[in-house]
């Protein structure tokens, strides 16, 4: 599934007019300075950080856009998923905690395994996540956020094959500041947002502490229980040391995140009741809900909710690091330290009806801990360069629950038998995975004159997986050995008690970058690169049998060509790609060993190309303009053994599919943006600002395996908002709009299975409040 939004560059929107904007992890702006900062009616600069060094985003000769803070947090950026409104080719599905994915391009998310990581990286301060399930997050108090696109792994931690989001949160400073934020917004919503920075002693020591919750009713009700859905509820706070002296800095983070709510109610909309050939498909969930229950299915997609069992998905994250930077004369030795641990508890309706017939889920523990020591040369000589190791160890567990309730032995057996045979019976599926991964690294740029530069990168990584997959059921009366046989009867059709499998692998893989650019002006830069990278071998934990537990890493070569332009008020940025990727991570079907049914495999060859466009221009008295977009052609080039969708398993129907040439699946061939702001003074006390930002998404097929139930036509979404703030920026009221147009769309489909029909992942509704913030 994928969800892609064009977007502008970010530094259009940001409201403090400044000559320099600096968004780095490295070094920030501090208040007096910001304040002093004269208004520029030229395009503002950012600096980034995404090759680990302070460079001018308009100076670096890689695909990537970057957003301020203070963007997203004036236009009520909360989430992610809302960063597809500001990144070009991005985009994110958070379905709930585990079944969340960031894509460039098309591509990304964990093939909803979680012993497959994604191919775009997450990066928070420096710290590489590996499980899908951190970028659930509300990353709060943020200074900036950084998209690269294309094989990222000579630098930013883990390999990746598609891209990486770069995410910088604010620093403690040694200036007393107190920032307050709240907002009421429909469906009972709320936001509290505080954090206070300043110093311990003089001006060694630095603390920042940001608290932050967000709760609304939710916006779809249950029919059985007049419970709302689709609900938020959740909370978080960070603490933060910064020390410097001398030479010395360290900064130490200590956060945690939970989040307890509605968020796994998925619609019903459609069923399949036929076959494509015309035959009835006697098992549905629609004909069995008519004839076992009586029960008439509504698929009014958002107003349909009627379940019995589901309660709250409760997600907490924990997480604790340290980066460390020593000057050693004109280099620079930066150690980043970090523990993390996420636990996610489903509990799921799975039925989708509201009767008792199966509770199903994965909980998921995840902790991850890593090392990365860094050391960079001094910059403006004829090299600089960096070096370094890399160490990772991840410990993880996805436990399979099926629980069965009362109304299962009648869904899943025939004719008319005691409900004890499977009521409290659970059978669970616990996969276990182990990762420990050592990377030594380097990168170089030479300038070969003022204007003609080549950054050469190469990364060595050894990872060892051990994975494993034991099946085990408890629960439930004793039965007679005449009913026994009919539990055991559904239990192997779940997967039964296979003896347990296990792997274990060690890898070792190259990743690599040469990167050429040439400054035509001062004001014109233009660069190619050519890069491989690759994604870790998939642990497919739901193995059993004689399915791979161990899949072989998939491999990324990617080219890309661009421009980067600065002309007074405007710039324009351009770049060309074409991306190869081979032994894609997807479910497949053997056809040679039909027998073990579907599996997570090297299932496929894809290739991306398609050309990226972003440009911004102060069009002064205070308005800005900016337009954005992508054309994305991803193919599946070779994928002769796809899964069947549900409408065509009929009797002697085909095995599989060959999708190859076909779209891949989540993949929009259009996305783009454009956007208008105004900020500008009407006294001498206060600025009126405003904003509109207008996307669009054309078709694509969100379902795998690949239907026509999964169908999402072409949408835009409209944002807008109006407010008033002092001249000094400390206090500003937003009215605010997301989706004002209330565009109802799916950002994911899920296949109808014998449990339940094909049910949507749904879009934000429209929503609009109020916020207020003060400065202190």
């Amino acid at each position: 599934m994928a969800l892609i939004w064009g977007a502008m560059p970010a530094y259009a929107l940001a409201p403090p007019a400044q000559a320099i904007q600096l968004v780095s992890a490295g070094a920030a702006v501090t208040d007096e300075a910001a304040e002093a900062a004269p208004a520029v009616e030229e395009s503002e600069d950012i600096l980034i950080t995404a090759r680990r060094r302070d460079e001018r985003l308009q100076d670096v000769p890689i695909a990537i856009s970057a957003v301020s803070g203070d963007t997203l947090q004036t236009q009520h950026i909360d989430r992610i998923a809302d960063f597809a409104a500001k990144l070009p080719n991005f985009s994110a599905v958070q379905q709930n905690t585990r079944v969340s994915g960031l894509y460039v391009r098309g591509l990304g998310g964990n093939a909803n395994n979680d012993g497959a990581e994604s191919g775009v990286g997450l990066i928070v301060d420096n710290v590489f996540f590996t499980h899908v399930g951190f970028s659930w997050l509300d990353f709060v108090d943020l200074d900036h956020i950084e998209l690269v696109r294309g094989p990222q792994g000579t630098l930013l931690g883990k390999n990746t094959t598609i891209g990486a989001l770069v995410v910088t949160t604010k620093r403690p400073s040694f200036t007393p500041e107190l920032n307050l934020e709240a907002g009421y917004a429909n469906y009972g919503r709320y936001q509290i947002r505080a954090n206070a920075t300043g110093p311990v002693i003089g001006d060694t020591l630095a603390y920042r502490v940001t608290f932050y919750q967000d709760k609304s009713n939710g916006w779809a009700r249950n029919k059985y229980d007049g419970q709302k859905y689709l609900d938020i509820n959740r909370w978080a706070v960070r603490g933060q040391l910064l020390f410097d002296s001398g030479p010395v800095t360290s900064r130490l983070i200590a956060e945690h995140y939970e989040t307890s709510e509605f968020n796994n109610y998925y619609p019903n909309f459609a069923d399949a009741t036929t076959f494509v050939n015309g035959t009835a498909r006697a098992g549905s969930w629609d004909t069995k809900m008519r004839t076992l229950f009586g029960y008439a299915p509504d698929y009014t997609v958002g107003k349909n909710a009627d379940l019995n069992t589901q309660q709250r998905i409760d997600s907490r994250v924990n997480g604790i690091s340290n980066e460390l930077n020593i000057k050693l004369g004109g280099h620079t030795l930066t150690a980043v330290t970090a523990w993390r641990q996420l636990r996610f508890r489903p509990k799921n309706d799975s039925d989708q009806s509201p009767f008792s017939i199966l509770r199903a889920g994965f909980d998921v523990d995840v902790d991850q801990y890593s090392q990365e020591l860094r050391l960079a040369s001094p910059t403006g000589g004829t090299v600089d360069y960096q070096v370094g190791g890399y160490f990772l160890r991840e410990d993880l567990i996805s436990n399979n629950r099926s629980i069965f309730q009362s109304d299962a032995t009648r869904w899943f057996l025939p004719g008319v038998l005691p409900s004890a045979i499977l009521d409290g019976v659970e059978y669970d599926q616990v996969g276990k995975l182990q990762v420990t991964s050592g990377a030594a690294f380097g990168q170089a740029t030479v300038h070969l004159n003022e204007r003609a530069s080549v950054t050469g990168g190469v990364r060595f990584t050894r990872e060892t997986k051990k994975a494993s997959n034991t099946a085990i059921t408890f629960g439930g009366a004793p039965l007679p050995a005449v009913l026994a046989g009919a539990r055991t009867a559904i239990l192997t059709a779940f997967g039964g008690l296979f003896t347990p499998v296990a792997d274990k692998r060690t890898t070792d893989s190259w990743s690599w970058l040469i990167n050429p650019s040439y400054k035509i002006s001062d004001d014109v830069l233009l660069y190619a690169s050519v890069s491989y990278g690759e994604k870790s071998g998939a642990a497919n934990l739901s193995a059993s049998g004689d399915k791979p537990v161990i899949i072989d890493p998939e491999k990324s070569t990617d080219y890309e060509i661009g421009l980067k332009t600065t002309l007074g008020r405007a710039t324009l940025n351009a770049n060309l790609y074409w991306n190869d990727i081979r032994d894609y991570q997807a479910v497949q079907l053997d056809p040679t060993r039909v027998s073990l049914g579907n599996f997570l495999g090297n299932a496929a060859r894809v290739r991306l190309r398609g050309i990226e466009v972003e440009g911004e221009v102060k069009l002064g008295a205070g308005f800005s303009a900016s337009l954005s977009g992508s054309y994305n052609d991803a193919t599946y080039r070779s994928y002769k053994n796809a899964p069947v969708p549900v409408e065509y398993s009929y009797a002697n129907g085909p095995r599989s599919l060959d999708l190859s040439g076909k779209r891949v699946v989540g993949s929009a061939k259009w996305s783009g943006q454009a956007s208008i702001a105004y900020d500008a003074p009407v006294s001498d006390r206060f600025n009126l600002n405003g904003y509109v930002n207008q996307t669009y998404r054309s078709a694509t097929n969100l379902l795998n395996p690949y239907s026509a139930y999964g169908a999402q036509e072409g949408y835009g979404l409209t944002n807008a908002g109006i407010g008033i703030r002092t001249a000094d920026d400390r206090y500003s009221l937003l009215f605010w709009g997301r989706n004002v147009l209330d565009k109802r769309y799916a950002v994911g489909i899920g296949q109808a299975t014998a449990v339940n029909p094909f049910i949507k992942v749904l879009g934000d509704p429209r929503t609009f409040g109020a916020t207020v913030k003060g400065r202190f």
